[in-house]
């Protein structure tokens, strides 16, 4: 969480103060890389005094990188109005101590456990831009997303999981969800055609398509999201939510836009 203070610090430090104006462009791109947190489900404590349950092993998740890009298509006489297209690859990871049956005798070892969650979200939204002809340009934005998921789960060494002896690490199924988000930010333009871009971003990964696979269904070597409320050897598990909160700073490309207004 400090890493998201010192973000928010530092997107704060460098939009402070500016009366240039500028005409609105009509087309922005944007590029970010941020830092968060898994929230909800998927931040699920490792057991320190029981053995690690496969059913949950996306959800031992403890941090977030982030990446992407987007493009904002503005509309109307003023522009405040914009359409917002985006692609973003999450990871959540952790790096952490696990115990584990060390063999199918059921002896328990506790060794390293790296679970890593990778997200493709593919989203379609809408953001209001509070002051589209000003250097300083905070903005609002929701808007729905497509959330692909893949990940590997990695041991410190050898364990028994799920029936099988894994000398390797195991592989997130892969699965589909649609979410929301919910996005703010400030645009600082340096110039008409480049600028600074930072904000924060909530988002609800898992409220769409939830499941929970059959063992026929699921690989020998994988493990499902098993995000909704199911039985599985005689245990029921709830039903999960997903989400995660992140800060993010990249830059700003405008097109559409003429030269400089004087003031």
């Amino acid at each position: 969480m400090k890493k998201i203070n010192v973000l928010v610090l530092l997107i704060v430090s460098l939009f402070i103060g500016s009366g240039i104006s500028y005409a609105q462009p009509k087309i922005t791109l944007n590029a970010y890389g941020g830092y968060g947190v898994p929230l909800g489900d998927f931040a699920t404590e490792v057991p320190t005094n029981t053995r690690a349950d496969a059913d949950y092993f996306p959800y031992y998740t403890k941090q977030l990188l982030t990446f992407g890009a987007d493009g904002k298509l503005a509309f109307g006489k003023t522009g405040n109005g914009r359409v917002v297209f985006g692609i973003g690859y999450n990871m959540f990871s952790n790096n952490t101590d696990a115990i584990f049956k060390a063999d199918s005798n059921g002896t328990l070892v506790t060794t390293n456990f790296k679970p890593q969650v990778n997200i493709l979200s593919i989203s379609l939204g809408g953001e209001w831009a509070f002051q589209p002809n000003q250097q300083l340009n905070p903005y609002v934005g929701a808007g729905l997303a497509a959330n692909f998921f893949s990940g590997t789960f990695t041991f410190g060494q050898s364990v028994f999981v799920k029936g099988e002896q894994r000398n390797g690490p195991m592989d997130m199924k892969a699965e589909t969800r649609i979410g929301f988000y919910l996005d703010a930010g400030l645009d600082y333009r340096l110039s008409p055609q480049f600028g600074i871009n930072g904000g924060i971003k909530y988002s609800l990964i898992n409220p769409i398509g939830k499941g929970a696979d059959d063992e026929e269904e699921i690989g020998e070597n994988e493990i499902d999201l098993g995000d909704q409320e199911h039985t599985e050897d005689g245990i029921d598990f709830p039903a999960r939510t997903i989400s995660s909160f992140n800060g993010y700073l990249g830059v700003s490309f405008y097109f559409g836009a003429p030269k400089t207004k004087k003031k």
